[in-house]
Order: structure tokens, then sequence, then C-alpha cells
């Protein structure tokens, strides 16, 4: 009696033991889910990048314009050039309008950040983007640019990259033409000293009173002041060549896929080459 009552007993523990794992695997198992499921949910509820663009009906796009034929400002005021076309063109496909909003260089990120704006078209590259914070969105490049050397026309000593060794030259801060000249020692090539200014225009100001010897800056730019001013002329050899892309706040991951899936659809309809060629074809 004593030994059935005590089989008994341990099969009673080991059912309820079974029980006891059973109810605590799957009280596991659906918090998991539960953390799943809410995951998927408030990730889904936060990227509302798209449809906020689509219900308010604009585009709000953040650039800097003195940047021709990128970006600049017009006789009658308004910001044209290649990306604020292709921006146009952008926001038709998605069937709401463009909006410039003029932002100095150095506050395009924190702007889009702050939703001063929805994305930032202005010439920037990734590495640009991304030299202060990492917490954007960023497009496949959408145009592929080269950082050149500008001099004085009349200067025949420097002729290639090479030929910067020794001498004083300027760029932009925070800028890709920054980026490529302080990487010339890592190609051999030892300057004087690299002069820093605010804007391109003012190291061609420098570049015309003598007080450096050259600028580096994106080609682009260059084949526009050389096209509009003869004193300057574009060194044939560029530093480097890097992509531009559209920036976004990040978490904006919709708003991106959008705008990438839209830029491949205007590349095939021959919208992008005519926009290219209207701003960015050397005469």
């Amino acid at each position: 009696m004593k030994k059935t009552f005590k089989l008994f007993l341990t099969v009673m523990v080991i059912v309820l033991s079974l029980f006891a794992l059973t109810a605590c695997g799957t009280d596991a198992k659906n918090e998991v889910n539960n953390e799943v499921n809410n995951d998927l949910e408030n990730n889904e509820a936060a990227d509302t990048s798209l449809q906020s663009i689509i219900d308010s009906k604009v585009l709000r796009v953040g650039m800097c314009p003195e940047y021709p034929p990128f970006e600049s400002i017009n006789e009658n005021n308004e910001i044209v050039g290649f990306d604020p076309s292709l921006a146009a063109a952008i926001a038709d496909e998605i069937g709401v309008k463009a909006e410039f909003v003029n932002t100095p260089w150095e506050g395009l990120i924190a702007g889009v950040n702050n939703g001063d704006f929805d994305i930032i078209m202005s010439a920037m590259s990734p590495e640009e983007a991304t030299s202060a914070t990492d917490a954007v969105e960023l497009s496949d490049n959408y145009y592929t640019l080269a950082d050149v050397i500008v001099v004085k026309s009349e200067n025949d000593e420097i002729n290639s990259k090479e030929d910067l060794a020794g001498k004083i030259i300027g760029i932009q801060d925070a800028s890709s033409a920054a980026q490529a000249a302080e990487k010339l020692p890592e190609m051999g090539i030892e300057v004087a000293e690299i002069k820093h200014y605010n804007r391109n225009a003012d190291a061609y100001a420098e570049l015309v009173n003598g007080r450096i010897d050259a600028i580096v800056v994106g080609v682009t730019y260059a084949n526009e002041q050389a096209k509009n001013n003869p004193e300057f002329k574009v060194v044939n050899d560029p530093i480097q060549e890097i992509g531009i892309a559209v920036v976004a706040k990040d978490g904006s991951e919709a708003l991106i896929e959008k705008i990438e899936e839209v830029i491949s659809k205007l590349k095939e309809n021959g919208t992008y080459d005519n926009i290219a060629v209207e701003w960015l074809a050397v005469e």
C-alpha cells in the first residue's frame, strides 16, 4: 500500500512538473510572439515618410542654391538647376508638388532631421551626408561627380594633381572636395597648405587675388565658372570621383525606396537624360 502511494505521489509530481514546464514554455513563446508583433507594428507605424508627403501633396526639398549648374538662383529669384529639375520630375511622378527650401549648406543635415524639409537634393555625397552623423537615410547615387583642380588660366605649372606638391590650395569646408584634398598625402602629394573657406566663391576670390595657387572643387561647378569667366581653367586630372545621393531623415525608408523607383523610371523613359543634357552638358 505504501509502495502504491509513493508511486502515485511520484507520478503526480512528474505530471505537475510537465504541466508547469508546458505552461512556462507557452507563456514564454507568447511573450516572444507579442514582442515581435509589437515591434513590427511600431516599425510600420513609425515610417509614414512617404504617406505624409502624399497626404500633404508637397515634397519639400532642402538645397543650397550656390552651386550652378546643380542649383542656383536665377534673375527671377527662382531656384533652378539639375537638382531642382530632377526633384520636380520626381515629385510629379509621385503625384505631388515640389517645394524648394533655400538652406545654407552647413544647415542641410540639421534641417532634414528637424523636419524643415523631407529630403536633401543638393549635389551631396553620402560621405558629406554622414560626416557629422549616421542618422540619415541615403538613396543610391543618382549622379557621379569628379573633384578637379582649378587654376588661373595663365598658370602653366599645375597640369596634374602631382603638380600640387608644394602649392597652396583652397577648398570649401564640409565638402567632398575637402575630403579629396585631405587624401592627397595618401597619394604621395604633399601640398604646402590647405586653406579652408565657407564657400567655393570665397576660394575663387582668393585664387584671383593670388593668395592660393589652386582650388579643388566639383567638376560641374568648375566648368560653369570657367565657362563664365575666362580667368579660370580646369585641370583635366580628377583627384577623385564620388556619387551624389538623395538624403532623408533616419527611418524614411519608404520615401527613399519610392524615390529610387521613380529615378529608375525617369532614366528608362529619357526624362533624366533630358534634364542632365539641359543642365550638365559641357558646351
